[in-house]
């Protein structure tokens, strides 16, 4: 359970990082606009910021169970049944995110020896935030049946 937290707290980091970084980035090219000069690299990076931000933060959704969802169906079921309802979900998300890993590998080998246009990085390494975040919602889906079975098990079948 120790790995489980450290992880989830350096995620968190990686996540305040970039979005920072991005906003950073985000306003010195607003800033550039009033000035006699311009930064043509503020649109690339911040679009890659972008990009490892949202990977590094969807699986922190998915480990605080934060994601959205249409519960109407939910409203019918007993709470018991909800809890593993909800399990059936996390795993089918896990087992998706799991098959996705090989898709988003074969973009990264694809991106190998392409550099993007104005920054001159590895697309390479652009792409394997793709592997990051499947590996990663993979990872919080598969814990959160584990998490939501273990409630269910403590509630004792209390029905409402």
């Amino acid at each position: 359970m120790q790995i489980y937290h450290w992880l989830t707290r350096v995620i968190q980091l990686l996540t305040l990082l970039f979005f920072s970084a991005l906003i950073l980035v985000v306003m010195l090219q607003i800033v550039s606009r009033f000035m006699p000069f311009g930064f043509m690299w503020t649109e690339e990076l911040s679009r890659f910021l972008f990009i490892f931000a949202v990977a590094f933060g969807a699986p922190l959704a998915m480990e605080k169970r934060d994601y959205v969802r249409v519960d109407v169906l939910l409203g019918f079921l007993p709470t018991k049944l909800r809890k593993y309802y909800d399990a059936v979900i996390y795993l089918m998300t896990g087992l998706f995110s799991t098959l996705l890993i090989y898709y988003a590998y074969e973009l990264t080998v694809i991106g190998q020896n392409r550099t993007s246009a104005t920054l001159a990085v590895d697309m390479s390494y652009i792409y394997a935030s793709m592997i990051a975040l499947f590996l990663l919602l993979g990872l919080y889906s598969f814990c959160n049946v584990y998490f939501v079975i273990q409630e269910a098990k403590a509630e004792g079948g209390a029905d409402e």
